[in-house]
């Protein structure tokens, strides 16, 4: 089977939290029979696969990323049996399913963990965890979350050592020198296939193994057992998606989506271009970015988020370089007072200052590029956040529906509520949410639509090969997506300017040029083809006829 063949090529990937999705039964939580009745609402928009944020038994000390049993459902989502029905009905609406699994570590109410800590030192039960006497160890790693945690030690009084947590200290790692400790979370994997899942996004997967001298991110042996994972997946003889959740640069990353490794990776590098371009209105350093993570893998290969449950994530350099970071500071004024660990905590509409052209343009980018994009619930409306909620909290606050109370979200009384409901000026549940929205034909929701009916009935952009091309203006980036039937042509407009460029079209001399979205007529493809683009604005054009595009693909003479 070819890669063209699996049904994540190109797929687009919808993102939500449970718990803050829709409650089904009026307690103030999101949960799977709320889920399930929103299900139509996902197929019209023309997502084609959800990804869930972690649904296990947890104490939700952080957004349920704290797991204490890996084989159950949250008592608040539902049982294993509402899982199912959730699952069916997703299947039955033509959607597929994607598992957050938490393969680095557990809750520290977890019963291995409690087995371990009153085990003796140097048994099998507390070599389930990594333990130390010396908080010293793997000094050159760096500490995660940087805004709650001083080390990646917190001392245990009933062991007497160290426990390592390159996460929060009540999520110690797990020991993957352990063998007994690969075989349990393969179980997992297994438990949750035999369900009928369609994929996991494995959290966190550069942190399963530790050696010292090195950042302690990415190492062969993690290499090797994630090489396990697949062979398991493999066995169960369906098309399951792995999509790495690795925040590294594209040439550190790009070793996950090995032929017998993971199939997907978060590219959190473009991420960072997309918005620093927006931020200095320059495209040269996303171009470069581009060119590069075509180089070190397959571009198909790309998961592309512009937002999701974390602070947007920039690092400490590592990730990208300082100046891109200082772009984004300089640019992104509504991100001032709101760095968290190593980003800024802020969703998408008020970190672009509620300026839905920008919005627009860097969706139609995202819509565009090869890969798997990813939409953040609620991003579709141009939601706000809540700042001033604890940790991440302020980007996970309830979808909002309707302009009834909560937003349509939950009956309950506000204080039960998981988290409060959005009603900052500009970002008012009364005002911005679907109901309202699917009513407006110029409506942000309406325009998501409309551009992912446009990219499911253009293959290019979907399973299209990618090629940029010269731009003479510096806030345009300029590029095709093309398949041997079909060319899509696109530029994009980075600046709040308008801009007036020239396009190089020789190869395609003479051919009919058409925008997409409208199907308006442009003049024919020339060596000068002239292009006008308004702050922030863009295009998507088709090139040639079906019949005369095969002969004047790239490549064709």
């Amino acid at each position: 089977m070819t890669l063209k063949e699996f049904w994540w090529k190109g797929a687009v990937i919808y993102q939500l939290i449970p718990r803050s999705y829709a409650d089904g039964n009026g307690d103030g939580i999101g949960d799977f029979q709320g889920l399930a009745s929103r299900l139509n609402y996902l197929r019209w928009l023309g997502i084609e696969a959800i990804w869930l944020t972690p649904i296990y038994p947890s104490p939700l000390q952080d957004g349920g990323y704290d797991i204490t049993d890996f084989k159950n459902i949250h008592p608040e989502l539902g049982d294993l049996a509402a899982f199912y029905r959730l699952l069916t009905a997703a299947h039955n609406h033509g959607i597929k399913v994607i598992l957050d699994l938490v393969l680095n570590h557990t809750s520290s109410l977890h019963p291995w963990f409690q087995r371990a800590r009153w085990a003796p030192k140097g048994s099998t039960e507390r070599d389930v965890y990594v333990w130390s006497d010396d908080p010293q160890r793997y000094a050159e790693a760096p500490v995660l979350f940087r805004n709650f945690e001083s080390s990646n030690w917190e001392w245990d009084d009933v062991a007497g050592q160290y426990y390592l947590h390159r996460f929060l200290r009540h999520q110690p790692d797990l020991n993957y020198e352990n063998p007994w400790v690969q075989e349990q979370m393969l179980g997992v994997v297994d438990f949750w296939l035999d369900k009928g899942v369609d994929g996991f996004r494995l959290d966190a997967v550069p942190f399963l193994f530790e050696a010292e001298g090195s950042r302690c991110e990415g190492l062969p042996e993690t290499h090797d057992f994630l090489k396990k994972v697949r062979q398991r997946v493999d066995k169960h003889g369906r098309d399951i998606l792995l999509l790495a959740e690795a925040i590294q640069p594209v040439e550190e990353a790009a070793p996950y989506l090995a032929d017998d490794e993971l199939h997907g990776a978060f590219n959190f590098v473009l991420t960072a271009h997309l918005f620093a371009a927006v931020a200095s209105g320059k495209v040269n350093q996303l171009r470069e970015c581009l060119e590069k993570t075509q180089h070190v893998a397959s571009v198909g290969s790309w998961a592309m988020p512009l937002r999701n449950h974390d602070e947007l994530w920039l690092g400490d350099g590592h990730l990208v370089p300082d100046d891109v970071i200082q772009s984004i500071r300089a640019g992104l004024h509504q991100g001032h007072g709101h760095w968290l660990n190593w980003g800024i905590n802020r969703r998408l509409a008020p970190l672009l200052n509620g300026d839905p052209r920008a919005n627009r343009v860097l969706h139609a980018l995202l819509y565009s590029l090869p890969g798997m994009p990813c939409l953040y619930y609620g991003d579709e409306l141009g939601m706000g956040d809540w700042p001033g909620l604890r940790d991440r909290d302020p980007n996970r606050t309830p979808m909002a529906w309707t302009s009834a109370r909560n937003g349509g979200f939950s009956t309950a009384p506000d204080p039960l509520l998981v988290l409060p409901a959005v009603t900052a000026p500009g970002y008012d549940y009364r005002v911005l949410n679907v109901e309202v929205q699917k009513q407006l034909p110029g409506s942000l929701l309406n325009w998501h639509r409309r551009m992912l009916t446009c990219r499911r009935l253009l293959p290019a952009l979907r399973q299209g090969e990618f090629e940029i091309l010269e731009s003479t203006h510096p806030s345009v980036i300029v590029y095709i997506r093309y398949i041997e039937s079909m060319i899509v042509l696109v530029a994009a407009n980075l600046s709040a300017a308008g801009a007036s460029l020239s396009l190089d079209l020789t190869r395609w001399k003479g051919e009919r040029t058409r925008e997409v979205l409208w199907g308006c007529e442009y003049p024919l493809a020339d060596d000068n083809w002239f292009v006008y683009l308004p702050s922030y604005g863009f295009s998507w054009w088709l090139i040639g006829e079906v019949e005369e595009t095969i002969q004047n693909a790239p490549g064709k003479n």
